[in-house]
């Protein structure tokens, strides 16, 4: 089962490097932790309908962009995409506010 679990996650677009692990420990957790993300990844796919490529296409468009001005920090948001916010609604995931956060820059930040 684990075999098959290391070919589907290798036709996959999930991007992985080579991982060489020595101690029984780490290569039994070496192996869940993949088992799981390719789980993850499957059962994602089925909920919000589309494929694993076009999901990931669609929410790296996502970006939260840290500004400072008038002594205060702001997290501001892009615009989601159409098939983001497909993708969001169809996870149960709401999207994203247009500003996540303003608070007051702390005296280190201020004097840099």
């Amino acid at each position: 089962m684990i075999e098959r679990c290391f070919r589907a996650l290798k036709t996959t677009q999930i991007k992985m490097r080579p991982m060489y692990h020595w101690k029984i420990d780490r290569i039994v957790a070496h192996v869940k932790i993949c088992v799981l993300a390719l789980l993850i990844e499957r059962l994602v796919e089925l909920k919000a309908g589309m494929p694993w490529p076009r999901l990931n296409d669609a929410l790296s468009t996502l970006q939260a962009t840290e500004f400072h001005a008038e002594g205060s920090r702001f997290i501001h948001t892009s615009r989601a995409s159409a098939d983001a916010t497909a993708a969001l609604k169809a996870l149960g995931i709401a999207v994203p506010k247009k500003v996540l956060a303003v608070e007051p820059l702390s005296q280190d930040m201020a004097q840099a």
